[in-house]
Parts: C-alpha cells; sequence; structure tokens
C-alpha cells in the first residue's frame, strides 16, 4: 500500500517536472520578441496581423505584445526592467524616453541594423535582407525619421554612441491642426470672394477676428487650445525664441523676454475672452469646439489630428486647416508645427544564452519592427487610429487613397496632416526634458489666467526644471 502511495506521488512529481519543463520550454527568449506598447484592444487585434504575418513568415520565432498602459506606463516598465536584464526587446516610446533608457546603454544602435545588406532566410528559403535601402529609408517623412537621429539627443556620445547613431524610428504619427468653425467665421463677416470663410493663416489675423466673434457670439471664445505646452513649445520654435537645448552648459532656455512678453499678450486676449485652454476649461476644448459658437463653445480650436474625430459635428460646416504661423521680420511666415506619437525603440536583449543569439535577436526584432512599418499595415493601423503612417508610400496604398477621399473630419485631417511635413519639428531630448514640457505648459496656464504674472510663471518653471 505504501508503495502504491509512493509510486503514485513519484509520477505525480514526474509530471509536475515536466509541465515545468514545458512551461520553461513555451518561452524561448532567444526566439521570442517581447514587444511593450500602450495600445488598447482595438489596436491589439490589429497588432495582432502583423505579429502572424511576422511569424508566418519566420517559423520558430514568436512575439509577445504586452502592453502596458499609457505611455508613461510603458517607460517606467522599461526602466524597471532594465534594473534587472528583463527589458523588451522593442518597445512604443517618446524621445525623452529614450533620453532615460540610453544612460544604460541597453538601446540598440538601429543605424548598423538600418545599413545591414546581411540576409536571413524566410519560410520559403528566400534571402531577406535585413536592413532598408536607401529608397527606402527616403520613403520615410523626414521630419518623422530626423527625430530617432542622435544629434536630437543629449550626451549620447557618454554612453558609447556615436554621431551616426539612431535610436528610434517613427510607427506613426500626430500633429496639430486648427479646427474652424466655417460658418460662424462667415456669418461673422469673414469671408473671401467665393463665399468661402476667411480662416487665419497667422496669429496676428487670428487675434484681428477676436473683437468681432466675441460681438456677434457674446457666450463663444475665440480659441481653444487642447495642449498648453504645445502651444508654448511651438511658439518658441516658429520665432526663434529657444525652448531647450542638447547642451549640458544650459539646457532650459524659456525663461527670457520674448516669452515673457507673449505670455502677458496673451493674459490680456484671455481677460479679453478669446482663449480657453485645456487646464483652464478642465477638458478637452474639442468639447467646446462641438457645442458651436452660439452654445458657448469655441471657434477655432487647436488639437491633435489623431483626435480629429472627437471634432466631429454635424451642428455647423466645419474645417480643418494648419495651424497659425509666425510673421516673421521679413515678412515671411514661420509655419513650424509639432511631430507626436509612438517611435519604436530596440533594447538589447537581457536574456539570450548567447552573443550570437542576442545579434540574430537584434535582426529578428528589426524585421518584425519592418512589418509593423509595412506600407500595407500602416495603411489600415493607420485608418483605424486617426494617425498618420510614417511612410510616404503608405499614401499609395488603395485602401488608404480611398480613406483619404472621404469626406469625414478624420480623413481631412490625414490629408492636412500630409501637406505639413515639411514644417514638422521636434524637440531635444535629455534626461529633464519631459519635466520642462510639463512646466512651460503650467507657466502659460498661470500667466494667462493670472495666477502668477507672466514673469514669476516663467521663473518657476525655471527653478523647478533645476536651472541655473
Amino acid at each position: 500500500m505504501k508503495k502504491s502511495i509512493l509510486s503514485v506521488l513519484l509520477m505525480v512529481f514526474l509530471a509536475a517536472l515536466m509541465v515545468g519543463c514545458e512551461r520553461q520550454q513555451a518561452t524561448d527568449y532567444d526566439k521570442t520578441i517581447i514587444f511593450y506598447s500602450s495600445q488598447g484592444d482595438k489596436l491589439q487585434g490589429l497588432t495582432k496581423l502583423a505579429i502572424d504575418a511576422f511569424e508566418e513568415k519566420y517559423p520558430g520565432w514568436k512575439v509577445t505584445h504586452t502592453p502596458q498602459g499609457g505611455y508613461d506606463d510603458v517607460r517606467d516598465k522599461i526602466v524597471s526592467d532594465l534594473q534587472g536584464g528583463l527589458q523588451p526587446d522593442l518597445a512604443y516610446c517618446y524621445a525623452d524616453h529614450v533620453a532615460l533608457y540610453l544612460q544604460t546603454g541597453k538601446v540598440v544602435d538601429m543605424a548598423k541594423l538600418i545599413n545591414s545588406t546581411q540576409t536571413v532566410l524566410d519560410k520559403d528559403e528566400k534571402e531577406v535582407v535585413i536592413g532598408y535601402t536607401a529608397e527606402e529609408i527616403a520613403d520615410f517623412v523626414p521630419g518623422y525619421y530626423a527625430e530617432g537621429k542622435a544629434q536630437n539627443f543629449a550626451n549620447y556620445k557618454d554612453y558609447g554612441y556615436d554621431d551616426d547613431s539612431m535610436f528610434m524610428l517613427p510607427f506613426v504619427k500626430s500633429t496639430e491642426l486648427l479646427y474652424v468653425n466655417e460658418t460662424a467665421l462667415i456669418k461673422a463677416g469673414f469671408k473671401n470672394a467665393d463665399g468661402s470663410a476667411k480662416v487665419a493663416t497667422t496669429w496676428d489675423e487670428l487675434w484681428s477676428q477676436g473683437a468681432t466673434l466675441v460681438k456677434k457670439y457674446p457666450t463663444a471664445t475665440v480659441l481653444g487650445y487642447d495642449s498648453e505646452a504645445n502651444w508654448f513649445i511651438t511658439m518658441c520654435q516658429q520665432n526663434g525664441w529657444g525652448y531647450t537645448s542638447t547642451s549640458a552648459d544650459n539646457h532650459y532656455l524659456f525663461n527670457n523676454e520674448h516669452t515673457k512678453a507673449w505670455l502677458e499678450e496673451l493674459a490680456g486676449y484671455y481677460t479679453k475672452g478669446y482663449i480657453v485652454t485645456q487646464m483652464d476649461y478642465g477638458a478637452y476644448t474639442s468639447n467646446l469646439f462641438t457645442k458651436g459658437a452660439d452654445d458657448g463653445g469655441v471657434i477655432y480650436c487647436i488639437g491633435s489630428s489623431g483626435g480629429a474625430s472627437y471634432q466631429a459635428t454635424d451642428l455647423f460646416q466645419w474645417g480643418v486647416y494648419a495651424i497659425p504661423g509666425s510673421r516673421q521680420e521679413d515678412g515671411s511666415i514661420n509655419k513650424s508645427v509639432i511631430s507626436q506619437g509612438p517611435n519604436l525603440v530596440m533594447l538589447e536583449c537581457g536574456r539570450c544564452s548567447s552573443d550570437e543569439a542576442k545579434e540574430l535577436k537584434k535582426q529578428m526584432t528589426f524585421l518584425f519592427l519592418k512589418e509593423l512599418l509595412n506600407p500595407v499595415f500602416q495603411a489600415q493601423f493607420s485608418i483605424d487610429s486617426g494617425y498618420n503612417p510614417s511612410t510616404q508610400s503608405t499614401y499609395q496604398v488603395d485602401a488608404y487613397v480611398e480613406h483619404l477621399a472621404g469626406k469625414t473630419i478624420t480623413a481631412r485631417a490625414c490629408v492636412v496632416a500630409k501637406t505639413l511635413t515639411n514644417d514638422f519639428f521636434t524637440s531635444p531630448a535629455f534626461v529633464g526634458s519631459s519635466g520642462a514640457r510639463t512646466q512651460v505648459g503650467n507657466a502659460l496656464n498661470f500667466a494667462v489666467t493670472g495666477q502668477k504674472t507672466a514673469a514669476k510663471a516663467l521663473a518657476d518653471a525655471y527653478a523647478n526644471c533645476g536651472g541655473k
């Protein structure tokens, strides 16, 4: 009897041991690509199409997609994982996130992979080149591609990288657009000879319309802006006032007489009822745009191209345009507009069994990244998400051509955003650049709403960034 019980226990133990071994073997980190993102359920389902295509093309390779919440959650998880060598192979990122990762020396320099002429075999024994051709590199939207270059990051040489290093590639992008209540403008007398709405193309033009608009629509606000930080940063770029720098001597340039004078000007417009921002309103100002001018809404609204669907309404005739530019001393107009949205960063495998396995893992992770940048996949992802694709050839994909020909506000936003590619800019990335965004956004809110003087708001923001 005892022998029988012992035999049963031994069998149970052996079975458990076998299951444990099977589970261990289920995650072969030499051939399993770990991908972190901030995608919700809908986009996860879409990304699975790219994962399935990759796994079918390269048998034996797997991709584990693990969303972490929001962008900051992805950053925080990676920072934690890096401490234990448990980092993912590929992840969503912003440039200032990568500035943190660079300090570990674990960010993969993708320049070597981008330019690689090495090949691997697919399921049909066909050779697949790992890197991109010169034509394929040129297919990226230039402003999107440039964001990942080492020169945009501070102190990269201190961590073993060089001037030609590439830390990120763009996935999908958004920018800021001007959503306009054309009906309100026309009724207020702002119309062109053909009867269409006369939309402001510069900040001076927009403010000059203010008095007439608030008189015509007493409960309305002229402009709603969804991001105080973006507004501040964009005006610094359009006017050359200085925002931040990669220079270790002085990262923070925004506390100057130009920004002070501008914030004082905005405070005056706020008093006149021309301005409302997200912090002031307590929500995205797209909520006000869709209300209409006669019901306490905003007439102009600046928000993300990726959020165009939230600006949709049938209450009035709307239009989508480039944000206003700043007129320069020579009469030209600087139309710089911010570029945002997820990039892709690769990290060294911390759990590979050998250096050879680690190098192969990099190559295969890069090939999966290329699957995400495939024009057909980019088209479907952009249609479903509202973001713009990162490659220009995506605009030739039949499904995307059909989408852009549509009459929806999302389609219109994609069309307008495409025309702005030469005007996109990004800010320098360094440890602390994320904090600078927060602080200048706060400074604008405090100064415009009268909670602080412009000088005090800027000085406090500078001090909070650790400026010297």
